[in-house]
């Protein structure tokens, strides 16, 4: 298991839901927490690890060592939304990317967890900027699809970067710069 990065057409796959978590994805769980955190990420979705199933770990602290704060959610989704907030946004598959996004500033939740309850709440803030973005992962959609054109623009030079990495099949060349909204 390892992390995908943008071009992979495996990122552009909606992801199937759980419908049941067996051994073979529990036993994922903790190797997509190892990347995350060895990314500096506070979430990652299945398909960003080429694992095509609607699931998202998280720990909105990035600290392996606060593991209280470790979350994973099961066939998440989003119920309702509501107020606006641009704000820079990471992405784990485009490293190095930082486009102002427009979100949602409040969200209504539903998901699983790993008992198999299910849970419906609100997330503000950062926990909503996460959920919307791991959704987003999980039904082929990504972060380059959220700029606006003159974003585009001003990132066009490591987009291309990154999609020649891809095609000479190298890890991204650039360095990263550790960031909180990096999701």
């Amino acid at each position: 298991m390892e992390l995908l990065y943008y071009p992979d057409p495996r990122l552009r796959e909606p992801a199937r839901p759980v419908e049941a978590l067996d051994e073979d994805l529990l036993a994922a769980l903790p190797r997509m927490f190892e990347i995350m955190y060895r990314s500096r990420g506070i979430g990652l979705a299945g398909p960003q690890v080429g694992l095509g199933r609607r699931i998202v770990v998280a720990n909105l602290v990035s600290d392996p060592e606060k593991g209280d704060g470790e979350r994973v959610y099961v066939n998440p989704e989003i119920l309702e939304r509501s107020g606006e907030k641009r704000e820079e946004e990471g992405c784990l598959s485009l490293p190095g990317v930082y486009p102002v996004i427009l979100r949602a500033e409040r969200v209504v939740v539903r998901y699983r967890d790993l008992e198999g309850n299910e849970v419906r709440r609100e997330a503000q803030g950062l926990e909503a900027k996460l959920f919307q973005h791991e959704v987003d992962h999980l039904d082929g959609i990504l972060l380059v699809d959220k700029m606006t054109a003159a974003d585009k623009k001003q990132w066009a030079p490591l987009l291309k970067e990154l999609e020649e990495d891809f095609k000479k099949k190298k890890a991204p060349r650039r360095g990263r710069r550790p960031s909180k909204s990096e999701l």
